[in-house]
């Protein structure tokens, strides 16, 4: 009877994080999306480019790390700051470079939901590592995408 509920609650809580995960991309392609039609998209900036593509690979490398035994907290608290200094950046752009820095929040949230659920949970199924590493690099692919999209 136990094994039963605790089956039953851990396909919930995949569907929810799927559902999360599904929202947060609609509304990051939305965000996307609407840049162009209102014409207030900011340029091309290769720092930008630059901070998502190189901090894409060390989130998935951390990953793949959460199915061992211990926690690297450093390289956690490394990059919080990354993202932190980004979002800093980005917000500081000014209001035109919403949609950028909206998305670099998404990123953040989503980190930080998958880092305390590591910690709270314990070590992660390779499947569940995998599904994670999916979901946080498609979040990142979008912002990259953003970017290389805007005006150069």
């Amino acid at each position: 009877m136990e094994q039963y509920f605790f089956g039953r609650h851990l396909k919930r809580n995949r569907l929810f994080d799927k559902g999360t995960a599904a929202c947060l991309l609609l509304i990051l392609m939305y965000l996307s999306g609407c840049a162009h039609v209102l014409g207030a998209i900011t340029y091309f900036d290769p720092t930008t480019y630059k901070n998502l593509t190189d901090l894409k690979p060390e989130v998935t490398a951390l990953y793949d790390t959460f199915t061992g035994d211990t926690v690297d907290n450093g390289q956690i608290s490394a990059i919080c700051l990354k993202l932190a200094q980004m979002y800093e950046y980005e917000k500081g752009k000014g209001e035109k470079n919403k949609e950028t820095y909206t998305q670099i929040r998404i990123i953040q949230t989503m980190f930080e939901k998958h880092v305390s659920d590591r910690l709270r949970d314990g070590k992660w199924s390779m499947t569940h590592a995998n599904n994670q590493k999916e979901t946080i690099a498609e979040a990142f692919d979008i912002a990259i995408k953003t970017e290389a999209l805007k005006n150069k």
